[in-house]
């Protein structure tokens, strides 16, 4: 059996068609506000980040999430930067920030709009306030406007909403073009280096590509998407869409929300794994309405194949899941979600691992048997309950043998 590789240093790569040059390990921060209450929590976590190399960190004005929505995390990484800045202990020059608008206005102007100019600005000006940046690196749009799925819908119904919020438009081409005009003038006054996509499909990254080329705008360098080893779907169309325009992918989730960590197995060994966060503290369980795609018991039943193909070669499921999605070509930076100084440790590490061809060959065997079992095709409630799998696998938020 091959063996795994372990690096002694972190990776940076250039960031798409930009000019920059991030670490492959990009910070997620969307539970330091809610998980973790206490701002000293997410200094000790973006401290240990620097420590270890990375320089790229992903915020949004929604943040943080499950609970106490909006603006927080952006503050207390403002907080963090000013006082790490004055240190002499960060050259903001050398961080890259992500953050995003969202179109629900959670944490904005607090109403539902469409990326409109105004909303963009005010959104956009708001988080260099908070975040302390003078400039944001890479500002997002958070979700697509229209009518399209999202989180785990993966089949599209014109005009009905698989999507937890309202849409404002049917993505007509004039909706496109407002969007990247007002993109254009948060460009144009220097508030932002680049922008991106976030949640998108290949239609929505088709549009928006062709419509920037028409204007004469820059193309989104990126789109942020779901995706683990158990949500393959951006590996279809969306890929391809993203590959011919040349947007490179900045993925969320690779650890399904924490279950591919193998966590909320209470009988394994990863359920105490981590000293400083009991299991029932932790999202499937302290707020099992939040995400629960995310513990499907199809995605559980899935999780378990991975845990063990990890274990025959001797990794954790953590750095699987992590390392396996670093592993994939179209993907530029993966976002990792920490709560604890010990969990941005290995997952950071995770990304000093390069897998051997006999390992990705037995992850697509899994997958062929459970394809993107976190999504749902026809029913979300159906998918919760799972009664195909007769009550033998429970959801992720239930104790589990």
């Amino acid at each position: 059996m091959a063996d795994t590789v372990k690096r002694g240093d972190l990776k940076y790569v250039k960031f798409g068609n930009s000019d920059i040059m991030v670490s492959e390990v990009c910070a997620g921060t969307m539970t330091w506000g809610s998980f973790n209450d206490k701002e000293e929590q997410a200094f000790e976590q973006m401290d240990k980040l620097i420590e270890l190399g990375v320089n790229f960190f992903d915020t949004a004005e929604l943040y943080p999430v499950a609970f106490n929505y909006g603006q927080t995390t952006e503050m207390w990484m403002g907080n963090w930067l000013e006082k790490r800045v004055a240190e002499g202990k960060v050259d903001r020059s050398k961080i890259y920030i992500a953050t995003k608008c969202n179109a629900n206005g959670i944490g904005g102007k607090g109403e539902a709009h469409a990326y409109d100019l105004e909303t963009l600005m005010s959104s956009c000006t708001a988080s260099i306030e908070r975040l302390k940046c003078n400039y944001i690196d890479l500002y997002q749009l958070h979700w697509p406007t229209r009518d399209t799925p999202l989180f785990g819908a993966a089949v599209f119904k014109p005009e009905r909403e698989l999507r937890p919020m309202a849409f404002q438009d049917k993505g007509t081409p004039d909706v496109f073009e407002a969007q990247v005009l007002a993109i254009k003038q948060l460009l144009d006054k220097g508030l932002i280096k680049h922008w991106g996509l976030s949640n998108e499909n290949a239609y929505g990254i088709t549009m928006f590509c062709i419509t920037c080329d028409r204007l004469g705008v820059p193309r989104p360098v990126s789109c942020q998407n779901d995706f683990s080893l158990v949500d393959r779907i951006y590996e279809s169309d969306t890929a391809e869409a993203a590959y011919r325009f040349g947007v490179v992918g900045l993925p969320y989730g690779p650890l399904a929300g924490g279950v591919l960590t193998g966590k909320y197995f209470d009988k394994s060994k990863y359920s105490k794994a981590d000293a400083d966060r009991p299991v029932e503290e932790c999202r499937m369980r302290k707020t099992p309405e939040f995400q629960p795609r995310y513990g499907f018991p199809a995605a559980m039943q899935a999780t378990e194949k991975y845990m063990a193909l990890a274990e025959k070669y001797g990794l954790t499921p953590t750095e699987l899941a992590l390392a396996w999605a670093n592993s994939r070509p179209f993907n530029c930076s993966i976002i990792i979600g920490t709560t604890t100084v010990r969990q941005v440790e290995e997952c950071v590490n995770a990304f000093k691992i390069e897998l051997p061809a006999a390992l990705l060959a037995e992850v697509d065997t899994v997958h062929e048997e459970f394809r993107s079992p976190v999504c749902f095709y026809a029913d979300k409630p159906t998918c919760m309950e799972a009664p195909w799998l007769r009550g033998s696998i429970s959801h992720a938020s239930q104790p589990r043998l």
